[in-house]
């Protein structure tokens, strides 16, 4: 493969080459050979469509996932809250199914907000309230964690941007995979700490990305 040379038919019908392999990549990526573009090899003597050589499939395909992130249209504001309650609503449900058991056996009860709103009696629910949190907290968050990275990182969306036809990829386009869904897990925890800005920069941003989709440098777009 190394002493390979390559020619192609440009846009304009000429003739352009000999090139190295390296060379036709860059080309690629110029935007000079598309999947279509007739390409001749020399230890083949034929001209055939790039796409058909599997050494340029791969950067072909970024190419095309390149496009095809520029043409997605970005999910907005009100769609992503619609998916965020959705998640929110089968979060808790599946941390009822875990605590509930873990509760009962340990006696833990989450306080009710008292009928005398005296100020000892809401400093007592206060401190109730915060002794329950230190206990689901750890039950909580491991479920938030799995529920959104491996959801993510294997189809790019939870349920919830599924109900919705939406997915996260990165800026060209490409999957996210585990570990940009986690990093992306925790800078959302920002976007909390935030009283939840990170989440409200959606309305504004021109790509309707959240504080977390910048630090993480992703993006939420539709389905195409």
């Amino acid at each position: 493969m190394m002493d390979v040379q390559y020619k192609i038919i440009g846009g304009d019908g000429a003739e352009y080459g000999p090139a190295t392999l390296d060379e036709l990549k860059n080309w690629i990526h110029d935007g000079r050979v598309a999947g279509m573009t007739k390409v001749w090899r020399s230890d083949l003597a034929i001209w055939t469509p790039a796409d058909r050589y599997s050494e340029l499939r791969p950067d072909l395909a970024i190419l095309h996932a390149a496009a095809s992130a520029q043409a997605a249209r970005p999910c907005g504001f009100w769609a992503r809250l619609a998916a965020y309650i959705l998640d929110s609503f089968i979060l808790c449900t599946l941390f009822l199914m875990v605590w509930t058991p873990i509760a009962d056996s340990h006696h833990w009860t989450m306080p009710e907000w008292p009928q005398n709103t005296s100020d000892a009696a809401t400093r007592e629910f206060v401190k109730q309230f915060q002794t329950w949190s230190q206990h689901a907290s750890p039950v909580l968050y491991p479920i938030f964690l799995i529920y959104s990275v491996l959801l993510n990182g294997r189809f790019g969306a939870t349920f919830g941007k599924m109900a919705i036809g939406a997915r996260i990829t990165m800026l060209n386009g490409a999957p996210i995979g585990y570990r940009r869904a986690l990093l992306r897990w925790l800078a959302a925890r920002l976007s909390d700490l935030t009283l939840f800005f990170g989440y409200l920069l959606i309305a504004f941003h021109p790509e309707k990305r959240a504080l977390h989709d910048l630090l993480a440098g992703t993006k939420v777009v539709y389905n195409r």
